[in-house]
This record gives structure tokens, sequence and C-alpha cells, in this order.
């Protein structure tokens, strides 16, 4: 079963929970770490790899940190030894999202909401995504912005091929049922929502069903798991 866990980043991480994190990551990671100079962009990086581990974990019966992973030629990560168990990850502001639960090819992308120039979605954007954020009326053209954009970015990742697939080769949009549709894109499923006020959310399947909710992770949680 395909679930989608999302955690909220903490302002202020307690240093006991923030120690014992940094020693269940990788060595790679933990560099990459020291290496942030705003500390959120450390939270978001570390917190990422343990949401992944402790969640892969229940799916391989293998202890969070006995699970190593690597990335194809396109940068998509991957479980060594348990290649048919397929993941995604995505951070962005406040949130970190992660898709699991399938060996159907997954996606997810979480976007921090912010203001944005039109120029973008023209350059970005098929034409007939172009044509419907247009149509949109002022109130409701920066959500579905976040939508269309996080919901390309969810299939991109899904396919695992990087930007050499073209963002404006393909388009998703709504059919007569409302349900994001992506006519390129055959058997792949699609969700989108908002987290909160100011973060969307989108994830992809290529044919696994898609929960309708995202389950809400506590760092209580993922510390308890960790343990």
């Amino acid at each position: 079963m395909i679930t989608i866990r999302v955690l909220q980043v903490p302002e202020v991480l307690p240093e006991a929970y923030w120690n014992h994190f940094l020693s269940q990551v990788s060595a790679e990671r933990r560099a990459q770490a020291s290496r942030f100079v705003r500390q959120a962009d450390a939270y978001r990086s570390v917190l990422g790899e343990i949401l992944t581990r402790v969640s892969l974990s229940k799916l391989t019966g293998l202890r969070p940190a006995e699970l190593s992973f690597s990335r194809n030629s396109y940068g998509k990560p991957s479980l060594n030894h348990h290649s048919d168990v397929q993941f995604n990850v995505s951070h962005s502001g406040d949130w970190i999202a992660l898709i699991s639960g399938s060996t159907d090819e997954l996606g997810v992308d979480v976007e921090k909401i912010a203001p944005i120039d039109m120029q973008i979605a023209e350059r970005f954007f098929s034409p007939k995504e172009s044509q419907f954020l247009a149509a949109e009326p002022d109130d409701r053209w920066l959500e579905t912005f976040y939508r269309l954009w996080t919901l390309k970015e969810s299939y991109i990742k899904a396919v695992g091929i990087g930007l050499s697939m073209p963002l404006d080769s393909f388009a998703i949009l709504p059919n007569e049922r409302e349900d994001w549709h992506c006519r390129q894109a055959g058997t792949y499923l699609f969700l989108s929502q908002r987290l909160d006020e100011g973060h969307m959310l989108a994830a992809c399947s290529a044919g696994g069903e898609l929960p309708s909710q995202p389950e809400v992770i506590t760092l209580e949680d993922l510390y308890t798991e960790l343990v």
C-alpha cells in the first residue's frame, strides 16, 4: 500500500534529538549538513534521510542504519539490495514528504508557495497548461501555478530521468471528473493538495492507488521509530 508521510521541520531541534539523528545518517549526509550556512537547510537534509530510513525499514525488515542508497545518472535515489522498493523524497520550506510502499514508480514534490513571475509559466509549462493557468482568476492564479508545478515535478521524479524530459513536453490538467491527468503519461495517477497555507504537495504513481491524505509524522514519532 502506498503511503505519503510528511514531517513539519521545527525551528529548533532538541540537541539530544539532533545528535542522535546525525549519528544515524550517512557520512556524506553529515558532511553536507556541516557545510550548510542556514541551520534550517541542515535540518531538512538530515531529517529527510531519517524519515526515509525509518519508513523503508518497515518495508524491508532491516534496521534503519542498515539501509544503503545509490542514485541513477539523473540523481534519482534507490535502495541498494531492494531495488523493487520504490520511494521518493522532497523537502521545501517547513515540510518534508516521503512516498513509498509500491513496486511501481513513485514521485513526490513539496514546494513553499512564494510570489512567482508569469514568464516562468510561459517558459516551462506546455501551451495547454499556460492557457489553463491564464484563464484562472487572479485570486487562484498562484495556487494553480504551484499545483501544476508540483504535479509536473512529481511526475518527472517518478519517471526518474530528470530534466532530460523538458517540462513543456507534457501537460497535467484536470479531466472532466476534476482529477489531475496527463495524457502523455498513460496510467500514472496524481494527487495534489495543500499541506498548509504556505506549502503545496503533489504525488505521482505509475499505477498503484495513491492515498487521499498524507500521514503526518511528528518529531517524537520519528525519534521513537528510529530508536
